[in-house]
């Protein structure tokens, strides 16, 4: 070990700070494995990482060469800060200590040409200057993957299972909602709000009454309250809707907006995991009430931070800005990295058995991940209401594919300044997205029925307001990682909801480790204690 801490050899090394790894890098320090974290990026989170106003501006509305002259031009606005400064010192020196009859001039007008597109002078505190500017900037925490937690969620019972996690403040999300007809409507979960919902007819709400009846009865060890006839291992979902009487719409919101399914592929299989998704949503929502899902009151990059946290306070070593330069094999089996030291920048080469890695890393390499499709993602800052969700600080909006005719459905997620810290007074943070359907060269225009739901279709934009666009390549690993030790987790999918990251944070322990992932059995260790 060097002075930097840094071993020869680990147990596991991660590669990547995204949710899914820092989660993965959390739970293998806690059952005592020697754990080496790296990321290029200088921040936590990886693709999943949340941005202050100023890094989220510069990202999606500068080009690279406007950021590498951002140097210069700080330098610049930080001169005449000083010097604006300096004159009101001296006018309070001459005027006996009072800045009474001042007159400050408006320094936005004084900086130069910025290099890049300024932001809104309205999204920070009027007046700022260039040195207020970072403190009025880290008022905003806009994710770049905007995704809820289920309040009964697996995430949640990681952050639950583990004490330095506990201090993490959660808020309820205001609501969960399905479009029909063009209008949101809350999605039922009890049978009283089967009976009230404008969702479905007057004859499937009492079929939609008895299937949540079994849902809020079902136990797997009770057969009394499993249905007569079917079974959730040799019968279907489609099966199990038509026991009941579901129509093709009571299914459809049910499988996307409490199963919480992208798509219908998960018809035709076994009904088990349906049943098991319905029920989460049922007692994540009836934690609360009002929706089954939580959120960070400051910010989804709480999240991977604390997660990275974890694994440091078990043992576990972390370095961001640090690349990985190259993967080494022997025979076939991976045996270690290249890294740049992260103090010398050195090369290094560390040994391990085991790396977990972000396929982002493995760009270009066909044998290692294979694109799976695009997302295409609109965050938004707005300051008007949308409509239908009058008093609702925060929200998950489902648009189903059937009422637009595509293939699959568009998510929309949003959190107001309301009670979350996650942007300036009067402000809220929207998210639009779904998958890529058309290969044509402005996928934005799938994101249409989402803008205008939430009040900025036909490109409309209010005074303040601005939406920044993304497509993003979705891939998943080529191979499971047992025959090389390589294990690759899957890019963030469209959905607002993490249970897809948590799946495949399951996935891969089993896949390492032969054994199932169970909350209530990590074997946590005790925190390893820092050198004085």
């Amino acid at each position: 070990m060097d002075d930097s801490g840094l071993k020869d050899q680990y147990d596991v090394i991660v590669v990547g700070t995204g949710l899914t790894e820092c989660i993965l890098s959390g739970i293998f320090s806690v059952e005592g494995k020697a754990v080496l974290h790296i990321d290029r990026n200088w921040y936590y989170g990886g693709e999943s990482a949340s941005l202050d106003l100023d890094h989220f501006w510069k990202t999606y509305k500068w080009t690279p060469e406007q950021r590498a002259k951002d140097a210069e031009y700080q330098a610049a606005c930080q001169k005449i800060d000083s010097e604006e400064e300096a004159k009101a010192r001296a006018y309070k020196k001459d005027h006996g200590g009072s800045l009474e009859g001042y007159q400050a001039a408006d320094r936005w007008s004084l900086y130069p040409p910025s290099p890049g597109p300024r932001l809104p002078a309205a999204w920070v505190k009027p007046g700022a200057t260039m040195n207020e500017l970072p403190r009025e900037c880290n008022k905003w925490h806009i994710p770049l993957v905007p995704k809820f937690l289920m309040a009964d969620g697996e995430l949640t019972k990681f952050i639950r299972s583990i004490p330095a996690l506990h201090d993490i403040e959660f808020l309820q999300v205001g609501g969960s909602y399905v479009v029909r007809s063009d209008a949101p409507h809350k999605v039922p979960s009890t049978r009283m709000e089967a009976l009230s919902s404008p969702l479905v007819s007057k004859m499937q709400k009492l079929y939609l009454q008895n299937f949540l009846q079994f849902i809020a009865a079902y136990k797997d060890e009770d057969l009394s309250t499993h249905r007569k006839g079917l079974s959730l291992d040799s019968n279907t979902m489609r099966d199990f809707y038509k026991s009941f009487g579901l129509d093709a719409w009571t299914s459809e919101f049910i499988g996307h907006a409490m199963a919480l399914y992208v798509d219908d592929s998960y018809l035709d299989k076994p009904a088990r995991e349906p049943i098991q998704r319905i029920i989460l949503y049922v007692r994540s929502m009836a934690r609360f009430g009002k929706s089954p899902y939580i959120f960070p009151r400051y910010g989804l990059n709480e999240l991977p931070e604390r997660f990275s946290r974890v694994s440091a306070v078990y043992g576990g070593l972390h370095a961001l800005n640090t690349p990985l330069q190259e993967v080494v094999y022997e025979g076939g089996k991976m045996t270690g990295v290249k890294i740049l030291h992260p103090e010398t920048k050195a090369e290094v080469t560390i040994n391990t058995k085991t790396l977990i890695a972000d396929p982002t890393y493995f760009l270009g390499d066909s044998t290692k991940i294979r694109q799976v499709g695009k997302v295409v993602r609109a965050i938004c800052i707005i300051n008007h209401q949308i409509e239908g969700l009058a008093g609702v600080d925060s929200a998950q909006i489902i648009i189903p594919a059937s009422q637009m005719s595509r293939k699959n459905d568009v998510y929309i997620f949003m959190v107001s300044s309301t009670n979350f810290k996650v942007a300036q007074e009067g402000y809220s943070i929207v998210s639009v997205s779904t998958i890529v359907e058309d290969n044509d060269d402005q996928p934005e225009r799938e994101l249409e029925p989402g803008f205008a739901r939430i009040g900025l279709g036909s490109g409309y934009l209010g005074r303040n307001e601005e939406k920044f666009i993304q497509v993003v390549d979705l891939y998943e690993p080529v191979a499971d990682g047992r025959s090389d030790n390589v294990y690759i987790t899957r890019s963030y999918d469209a959905t607002t909801h993490f249970e897809t990251c948590t799946d495949d944070v399951k996935d891969i322990f089993k896949r390492i480790t032969g054994s199932e992932l169970v909350v209530e059995n990590l074997k946590v260790q005790q925190p390893v204690e820092e050198d004085e």
